[in-house]
């Protein structure tokens, strides 16, 4: 192997450890940001608010003060509309979120949003 065959083995050897060390980077600033999102939902009547993290899992229940003329189940059913409306946003900022840390057109971003809108739906978050 001749000198200058050995610079290049060794120059895209060096362009490859570049390009997985920025995946790398790249995926730790997502699960970093991921984790501090929090999304709110509303139930339509404005009843109930909640609030999900990063996963879609529940981070706060409001509910408005005003429910005495509501039965149990009516108060269930907008906490739930209100949830759902909550995990579909988040389905929205984690592909917001993985566009601006990957690139538009990422295969990473569409591999993971497309796990979020199959687990949660989508509905974009005008409040952003």
């Amino acid at each position: 192997m001749t000198m200058s065959r050995l610079e290049a083995v060794l120059a895209t050897i060096d362009a490859q450890a570049d390009t997985a060390l920025t995946k790398l980077d790249q995926a730790q600033q997502f699960a970093t940001r991921s984790e501090h999102l929090a999304v709110e939902g509303a139930s339509a009547d404005e009843v109930a608010k909640v609030t999900v993290d990063g996963t879609g899992q529940v981070q706060s229940i409001t509910i408005d003060d005003d429910v005495r003329h509501l039965s149990g189940a009516q108060v269930a059913g907008s906490v739930m509309e209100a949830l759902r409306q909550a995990q579909r946003r988040l389905s929205y900022h984690v592909e917001q979120l993985g566009t601006e840390i990957y690139g538009p057109g990422s295969p990473s971003v569409q591999a993971f949003s497309q796990a979020y809108r199959d687990r949660y739906g989508y509905e974009e978050d005008e409040d952003r």
